[in-house]
């Protein structure tokens, strides 16, 4: 089962600066994937950023059967059927992987607080034998939907110096903010994918966010999550 990949920060990979990406909102939250099979119609197995997992896992199993009980098994099955027309983005399609975010209002760097409302928002799509999908069919198809949860479109433009500064210096707690929305920082899509190449991109946080972690965890467990 395809895992989903670690994506570097900024400032370690300048490959996407001063080209056309698409910013979404980066949910604080933990890594979790299914597997469906459009031929059998079915689901699993289910996974998170490095094991396979079940509902009686300790720490996934509750995503795992919230998953199967929400509507969103339903809902994505409606949408690649919807999407497998004559030359469309799940024709043919054999395997499609989908990641999601599993976080809850007061999540911090992947760990979650008791009694929290939890969600489960979709963060990408990949296909098998073709890799990720664009941000442009990914927001069109799965985006503004009722029953499966995104992350927010923040911004659309030339990934700058300027953008990634307005992100490091936003703070959401304070009142008249840019990205009241924006806690930890965005993830950077490239708008398109060269053939065989797999999808840029890149991330980078909030000066609040990082601060916070510091005022929490020892110096080594920092600077492996900042």
């Amino acid at each position: 089962m395809k895992h989903y990949n670690s994506i570097p920060r900024v400032q370690d990979d300048g490959t996407l600066m001063g080209e056309e990406i698409w910013a979404f909102n980066k949910l604080d939250g933990q890594n979790f994937c299914v597997k469906y099979s459009p031929k059998r119609n079915e689901f699993g197995p289910f996974g998170s950023r490095k094991r396979l997992v079940d509902e009686g896992d300790e720490q996934f199993g509750d995503t795992v059967k919230y998953f199967k009980n929400s509507g969103i098994p339903n809902e994505l099955i409606r949408l690649v059927k919807e999407n497998s027309g004559k030359n469309q983005l799940f024709t043919g399609v054999q395997e499609i992987t989908f990641f999601f975010e599993w976080y809850g209002e007061n999540s911090f760097a992947g760990f979650h607080q008791e009694g929290d409302e939890m969600h489960l928002a979709l963060i990408d799509v990949d296909i098998k034998k073709k890799g990720y999908i664009e941000p442009k069919p990914f927001y069109e198809i799965f985006g503004n939907n009722d029953i499966i949860e995104t992350p927010e479109l923040i911004y659309r433009g030339k990934l700058n110096n300027t953008f990634i500064e307005s992100i490091r210096n936003n703070n959401w707690t304070q009142d008249g903010c840019e990205y009241p929305t924006v806690k930890e920082g965005v993830v950077c899509r490239r708008s398109t994918i060269m053939k065989g190449q797999r999808m840029p991109k890149v991330k980078f946080k909030t000066n609040w966010w990082i601060n916070e972690l510091y005022k929490t965890y020892d110096e080594e467990t920092c600077k492996e999550l900042e």
